[in-house]
């Protein structure tokens, strides 16, 4: 690795460069070997005079001009580090540099040392240049240099706080310089320009024996005399910040520009990031320049480079210019610092973090702040990683052609009501907009609710503030578009960097920057209203032709605003109205009596499909491609799909099917919400639904990519380069998003369900054919209809459809069909109520039918209506449509599915089931029901209530349900050799294969008899003593049970051989094993003082490892199955320790343990795992115990209080196999518990339970 004081030597060795002027500042003009020669005296002057030694520090003081070109050159020679003591920078903070680095000497011209020698000359002594350079001893030697010795420290410009000094090295500077020379080599004449990045700058062109402009400080930021200079001097290279070069572009002619970069040949750009607009700007005007892009920070000098002009004529547009391709050499790794040093997949954006050669020492004096930015890599990444990383606090991604975009800084995401915003994202959307010249964004107020986004706009045309705003909204999601705009003639600048001047800014109007005057507020009612918007919206003004919706108001802000309203002015306006009138001006018109029609419901659907309709896409070349790719027979399970709507119900079942079943990558598009990431949301609803596992974890981090987006925006919400991407990867959709409200009105969901459909239609037209998967709902079809086939015309519909949802839906599936009659491959499922999922028994907590169950169970009463009830299991419907999706392409394409069960149960049988299962239930007449919910308390009720009084006028509502053919849905499924789900009561435990084990007496006999005698099951039991395996048959035979049904075996199940055995018996006479009842295991009153003893062993033994010896063996046969329940007997002292009980109790928190770890790997199976955990039971269990201490101490069953039967516990077994069949759900009840008591104990159901089973396995069949 070389130095810097190599190059140049280098550089002076080769006889055709000492003669090149290398350095031009005015009148001055130095040759390569006359800077060398005078460089050379200087550092052995430092040397001589000062004693300057390598590794000590030279200031340099003074404007940028030739001599500090003299001054840069002299210190690296005389081995010490240069440190740049910038004239901008105030007294005190000269000081407190040179106090803190102590140089040997600073230098500085003479005009700035008469200015400022009584400042430093009791802190370092100055060496100021005169007309002439001193002649020092010929006899000083200067010192060799290595890489690794520190070239310069620059202090950070810091913007908060104390600014720190970087210490850096030779092989820094030198690295990045050589790959330069080779990637960006000087050609013949070239002239560069240097004033901006000077320390980086000047020295480049003088290694390879290039003339270096030196810009004075006096025309840098004067714009008119800096583009003299530049065409005077005919420059061909110069360094810009985007800023400066969009100043210029500013203030200056198209001709200007031309004549001022006429002899250019190459700009570089550095500093800021360089959004695609204005890179558009430069091309226009400066067509025949290369622009090049340079990333570079001075903790770890150059990183990449990008030439931004072949980015933009051969790559598809972004909002932000690629930094490039990352150095050969350099290490740039993307990570997700909320999960320690994880590096995130490529395209995820990310913190960057750089390593590899160029990284700085660190910072002067700042021992944490070098552990927080510079971290030293983990051992066991380290060959991932490398040894040393430095934290860039840059955001951005890479690309998998290793080219690195950034896209802002960390410290540039903002939270804004709980939103996080990256202010360049809001910034270059604006950026985008025709009529905008330049902006910049900055957040405004207080943390908090009151902090909001002001953008300062410089415009090339008159704009209102509403029209840039409404543009905004088509693009940006509320949160992100800006409450205030202020208008400038042109945007302030730093003059120390040429960046955009924050501190400068005005401050913001809060009213006048916020909206036109002829948007405010004309009538005492608007006053009133605007002033209660305001404060549910956190807002300062508004405009009284917004929305509310759009200005951020959701369903709970739009509930308080109506609150305020009728306390305001004591009207009461339901929500409906709110959606129909959602502005000041109408909703005061409303208030005020002006508008009294009830017409603000009606919607022309029809002339709705005709607004948003796709007439003149043409697909035809798109088309063609497609259908030969599809004729070749491709695996479309192998496909990428975007799946919409994965956080809803039916949208999370979906993404399970997919990952479990298919090799399907998926990428989900996700709403941002407020303090919830987009993949904590993807995370939370798969948990609801009680399916998240290890396994399916695993699954997501490697198959799944999140994207923050929104259906109802353009461009679903995403940046140009984004969605331009998603274009051309995705192959299939699945469009499952939806606004599901039975109670708001059309204007309500209009954007997500219309709107969001329509946007999915157009990006499955765009770049390449994409076929979709609409989920639509059978509400489409109108009421009072019978036996609707899916083909049937539905366009008679106007006025027929009477909620909002119902009337989107419709609009949103006509779209997707008359793009279906254009050519696009679609499939629609109409769905029908979705009920809880077979495996898991979790219902959508929303759900109508939900609702009316869980209040009628905990009412006890229910309506006396006749109701065939409609429902389908929603893992059915996520199972088919993934089936068509993967096996059915030819034939399902252009067909609708109904997914609608028209042969559900009445709803009096439903109440005969819930009386069944233990809760009382009286049918009332539906009024005194309807009475009864509307007076009761609880979230359930309210929601019950509000859905009644839109949707359940009278009886009618369930007597004029339509109803639907399946016929292809039907033919579909016995293709697949599959069947509709009906729904029926039966006993689950029929005819089910049983192995319980402890069989020979008490709780095990009692389970088995229980379970052959009222379960009607298969019991294989087991026990050491054969005799008393064979008593039990006898008993059961004379009870008249099916001797066939009995398998009794001979088992010690500490033994893994016997087990096995006990295994292969049952599954030889039976086929195959359902349930397993692990009750065998011993208690011994002990005190632990009086141990170790056999009894220890023998606790451990047969508690633990017989249990898991049995699970382990019946598992397999259960996950080949697909099915199956595994019920421990464990004991209230799993759950808390009790004295004389020290052994046990640790076994059966063991089992306790055990079970809640195997429920969860268990759940994918569908293998459920339940506890019984029964209290003091009459056995004999406790009378084989020897310590005569502990008995009498601690056996509280001879106390003579009432104890449990084994019967009991028995009948606990049969309900937890009979009732708790949806145990494997993670949010379901997992555990039983018998309890002390004086009577019977019986199956308590709740009403969780109730509604868990009622809908899912035990009444489901195939």
């Amino acid at each position: 690795m070389s130095t810097l004081v190599e190059l140049f030597r280098k550089a002076t060795s080769q006889t055709e460069l000492k003669s090149r002027i290398v350095v031009r500042d005015g009148d001055t003009k130095w040759t390569l070997a006359e800077l060398d020669t005078m460089s050379e005296k200087l550092a052995k002057h430092f040397v001589e005079k000062y004693g300057a030694k390598r590794g000590d520090c030279i200031g340099i003081y003074m404007n940028k001009c030739a001599l500090y070109a003299l001054a840069y050159t002299a210190i690296l020679k005389a081995g010490c580090a240069y440190l740049p003591l910038d004239v901008f920078y105030p007294q005190p903070l000269l000081i407190d540099i040179i106090k803190e680095i102590k140089p040997v000497v600073i230098c500085a011209t003479a005009d700035i040392a008469d200015q400022l020698s009584g400042i430093f000359f009791y802190l370092a002594p100055m060496y100021v240049f005169s007309s002439s350079l001193p002649n020092p001893s010929h006899s000083i030697k200067l010192p060799e240099v290595g890489p690794d010795d520190r070239a310069y420290i620059v202090y950070s410009s810091g913007t908060t706080g104390k600014p720190k000094g970087i210490e850096c090295p030779h092989r820094g500077a030198a690295f990045s310089y050589e790959y330069r020379f080779v990637k960006y080599p000087y050609v013949e004449n070239e002239r560069e320009a240097c004033n901006v990045f000077f320390v980086w700058e000047l020295f480049r062109p003088i290694l390879q024996g290039v003339e270096m402009y030196v810009i004075p400080d006096s025309v840098i930021y004067d714009l008119p005399q800096l583009c003299r200079f530049l065409s005077s001097n005919k420059i061909t290279r110069m360094m810009f910040t985007p800023s400066l070069l969009e100043a210029v572009l500013d203030t200056h002619s198209e001709e200007a520009i031309r004549s001022t970069f006429r002899t250019f040949r190459t700009i570089l750009l550095c500093g800021e990031v360089v959004t695609y607009s204005l890179l558009k700007r430069i091309l226009d005007a400066l067509p025949k320049v290369e622009i090049l892009n340079l990333y570079s920070i001075s903790e770890c000098h150059d990183v990449s480079y990008s030439n931004l002009t072949e980015v933009f004529y051969t790559q598809p547009s972004r909002k932000y210019a690629p930094v490039g391709k990352v150095i050969p050499g350099v290490r740039v790794v993307v990570i997700d610092v909320s999960e320690g040093l994880k590096e995130v997949p490529m395209g995820v954006p990310g913190e960057i973090f750089v390593g590899g050669p160029a990284l700085a020492i660190g910072y002067i004096n700042r021992p944490e702040l070098n552990r927080q930015r510079f971290i030293t890599v983990p051992d066991e990444l380290k060959d991932q990683l490398g040894e040393r990383l430095y934290r860039t606090g840059d955001w951005g991604y890479l690309l998998p052609n290793s080219v690195l975009e950034i896209c802002g800084r960390c410290d540039t995401m903002v939270k804004i009501r709980g939103y996080s915003i990256e202010i360049l994202a809001v910034e270059a959307v604006i950026l985008e907009l025709p009529y905008v010249k330049t902006c910049v964004v900055i957040s405004v107020g207080a943390e908090g609710e009151d902090k909001q986004l002001a953008a300062y706009v410089v415009l090339k045309e008159n704009i209102t503030r509403k029209q840039m705003r409404a543009d905004l909204k088509k693009q940006l999601p509320f949160y992100m578009v800006p409450s205030y705009f202020v208008y400038l003639p042109s945007l302030p600048v730093v003059p120390a960097s040429s960046k955009v001047d924050k501190k400068a800014l005005p401050p913001v109007d809060l009213q006048k920057d916020a909206v036109e005057a002829s948007a405010l507020p004309k009538t005492l009612t608007e006053e009133r209203l605007a002033k209660v918007w305001a404060e549910v919206l956190s807002r300062t003004v508004i405009d009284i032709q917004e929305s509310f919706f759009d200005l951020g108001g959701h369903s709970l802000a739009a509930a308080r605003l109506l609150h305020k309203i009728e306390e305001e002015f004591g009207v009461q306006l339901s929500m409906r109205e709110l959606f129909a009138t959602p502005t000041v001006s109408s909703l005061a018109r409303r208030i005020d009596h002006k508008d009294d029609s009830d017409n603000f419901e009606h919607v022309d659907l029809a002339q709705q499909v005709n607004i948003h309709d796709f007439k003149d896409n043409v697909m035809d070349l798109h088309l063609r491609a497609f259908w030969c790719s599809a004729d070749l027979d491709r695996s479309f399970s192998r496909d990428i799909v975007l799946l919409t709507g994965v956080t809803g119900f039916i949208g999370s079942h979906i993404i399970v099917k997919l990952l479990l079943t298919t090799e399907m990558r998926i990428i989900c598009l996700i709403r941002e919400s407020a303090g919830v990431t987009t993949y904590s949301r993807l995370i939370d609803s798969i948990e609801k639904i009680g399916m998240m596992t290890n396994t399916l974890s695993d699954l997501i981090k490697s198959r799944v990519k999140i994207i923050s987006g929104d259906v109802a925006l353009l461009r679903l919400g995403l940046s140009e380069e984004e969605y331009l991407f998603l274009t051309y990867e995705v192959d299939t959709v699945i469009h499952a998003a939806a606004y599901v409200n039975l109670i708001f009105p059309y204007q309500a969901l209009h954007g997500a369900n219309v709107l969001g459909t329509r946007n999915i239609l157009d990006f499955c037209q765009q770049n390449k054919v994409k076929p979709l998967y609409y989920l639509s709902t059978g509400a489409v079809i109108p009421s009072n209809l019978k036996d609707v086939v899916e083909d049937t015309e539905n366009d008679d519909v106007q006025g027929k459809l009477m909620n909002g949802y119902a009337q989107t839906k419709w609009v949103a599936e006509k779209l997707v069909l008359n793009s279906q009659v254009r050519g696009l491959p679609t499939v629609i499922f109409r769905l029908g109520n979705q009920a809880a999922s077979m495996s898991t028994g979790v219902w959508n907590k929303q759900d109508f039918i939900y609702l009316l169950i869980f209040c009628s169970i905990q009412s006890k009463m229910t309506p006396d209506v006749d109701w065939v009830v409609e429902f389908t299991p929603v893992d059915f419907t996520a199972s088919f449509i993934t089936q068509i999706l993967t096996k059915s392409f030819r034939a399902s394409m252009g067909k609708i599915f109904h997914l609608t069960n028209s042969k559900g149960p009445n709803w009096r049988q439903i109440a005969i089931w819930i009386n069944d299962f233990g809760i009382p239930m009286r049918l009332v007449p539906l009024q005194q029901w309807i009475d009864l919910i509307s007076t009761s308390e609880g979230a359930e009720y309210q929601q019950m209530h509000k859905l009644l009084q839109v949707m359940v006028k009278d009886d009618t509502f369930f007597t004029t349900q339509s109803t639907y053919k399946r016929r292809n849905t039907e033919k579909t499924l016995k293709n697949m050799g599959s069947t509709y789900p009906v729904v029926t009561k039966r006993n689950a435990t029929v005819g089910k294969v049983c192995l319980v084990t402890g069989a020979s007496t008490g709780i095990g006999e009692a389970i088995v008899r229980e379970l052959a005698l009222n379960g009607y099951m298969k019991v294989v039991f087991c026990a050491r003593r054969r005799a008393k395996l064979m008593e039990l048959v006898s008993k059961l035979e004379a009870e008249g049970y099916i001797s066939s049904n009995l398998l009794p075996v001979e088992c010690d199940i500490t033994q893994m051989s016997d087990v096995q055995f006990l295994v292969s018996r049952a599954v030889e006479t039976y086929g195959t094993i359902d349930v397993l009842v692990n009750n065998a295991g011993c208690m011994y009153y002990e005190m632990m003082k009086n141990g170790p003893t056999k009894e220890w062993n023998l606790q451990i033994d047969v508690n633990c490892r017989g249990t898991m010896n049995c699970i382990g063996a019946v598992i397999p046969y259960m996950i080949k199955a697909g099915s199956g329940h595994i019920v421990n007997i464990t004991s209230d002292a799993g759950k808390r320790g009790f004295a004389g009980l020290a052994v046990y109790s640790g076994t059966k928190f063991f089992i306790e343990g055990m079970s809640q770890a195997l429920r969860l790997e268990m759940v994918e199976h569908g293998i459920r795992v339940t506890n019984v955990q029964p209290g003091d039971v009459e056995t004999e269990l406790a009378s084989y115990s020897t310590d005569k201490e502990a008995c009498a101490k601690y056996d509280v069953a001879k106390a003579g209080h009432p104890i449990l039967s084994p019967s009991d516990v028995a009948r606990a077994v049969l309900y937890a196999l009979f009732i708790i069949a949806h145990s494997a759900g993670t949010n379901a009840p997992t555990t039983l518990r018998a309890v002390f008591s004086t009577k019977r104990v019986s199956a308590q159901t709740s009403t969780e339970r109730c509604l868990s089973v009622l809908l899912t396995v035990p009444f489901y069949r195939n």
